[in-house]
């Protein structure tokens, strides 16, 4: 837990700008964000795209880190990013890999509440170079754009695109993306 207020603080001095401002009208990957009051963990276990996210969560037992305090920003692979793999993800999600499930979990997560709005924002004032963030894992995540699209890189050169504005909760927000974080 001391990790995870240590990678709080160091993402909090990262110049984002209006990290909890709604997506705005025409930015990339987005329509207004949904807002709930619920947690990341209802929200997910919520929403019928996200239903083997939910389960994963709910395996590692990290569902419970977004029923409570803390915001984070959750990188969302969808079913369709689960199916994707094939039988990688038949694997990942075997209860003798709740490990190594875990690892590629967390580092679909940031500290922080962030929208697409927020994430555009930043890659502009950058000069419109990527940007990276620490995970809630061991590495980072770099985002950029490609066209009208925001996109996420994982250390591992893993991509995927942010494929909606997503939903905000009470701690956090939800990022809808097409792919798994990780490369197999």
């Amino acid at each position: 837990m001391m990790r995870f207020a240590h990678l709080f603080a160091a993402a909090a001095l990262l110049a984002l700008p209006a990290c909890s401002k709604p997506a705005a009208t025409g930015e990339a990957a987005s329509t207004e964000m949904a807002k709930s009051d619920k947690s990341l963990g209802d929200v997910i276990g919520g929403d019928g795209q996200f239903k083997t996210l939910a389960a994963a969560l709910k395996s590692t037992g990290l569902d419970g880190v977004f029923t409570g305090k803390g915001d984070y920003t959750v990188l969302a692979p969808t079913d369709a990013a689960f199916t994707a793999l094939g039988d990688k993800a038949a694997e990942l999600t075997a209860p003798d890999q709740n490990a190594a499930l875990a690892a590629v979990l967390r580092s679909h997560v940031v500290p922080g509440m962030l929208t697409t709005a927020d994430i555009g924002k930043a890659i502009d004032a950058n000069g419109g170079k990527p940007i990276s963030m620490r995970t809630m894992g061991t590495g980072s995540v770099k985002f950029a754009r490609s066209g009208a699209d925001l996109t996420v890189t994982a250390d591992d050169g893993a991509t995927a695109k942010l494929s909606s504005a997503g939903m905000s909760a009470s701690n956090g927000a939800v990022l809808p993306i097409d792919a798994v974080l990780k490369k197999f």
